[in-house]
């Protein structure tokens, strides 16, 4: 029993570990998802985010502007993978302490 409760508190460490780094590449993306509008006949993106209740759309650049546009989207769908991760692991988190308290 002892080895199974080493190894579970192993896998909470890691687990708490991938949690902080998570949290710290979440610090360094931007917030709110891309969408395309379109005025005039030409197409910009803007990055849609809330703060406190109100809701800030932010123009990033036009989609002639390809480059950036690719990389501002990489970056948005880079921070919902993180951000899903990040959830996972807290659901794991809370899997592992809950395996934990039984061999108490």
């Amino acid at each position: 029993m002892s080895i199974l409760k080493s190894v579970l508190e192993e896998e909470l460490e890691r687990n708490l570990r991938n949690q902080k780094i998570y949290k710290e590449m979440l610090s360094n993306l931007p917030k709110g998802s891309i969408y395309i509008s379109s005025r005039n006949g030409k197409q910009y993106i803007y990055r849609k985010n809330r703060v406190g209740k109100k809701i800030i759309n932010e123009y990033i650049c036009a989609l002639s502007n390809s480059e950036k546009a690719e990389e501002e989207i990489k970056r948005s769908e880079d921070y919902s993978r993180i951000f899903k991760n990040l959830n996972l692991a807290i659901k794991e988190e809370l899997r592992l302490r809950k395996a934990l308290k039984a061999y108490e």
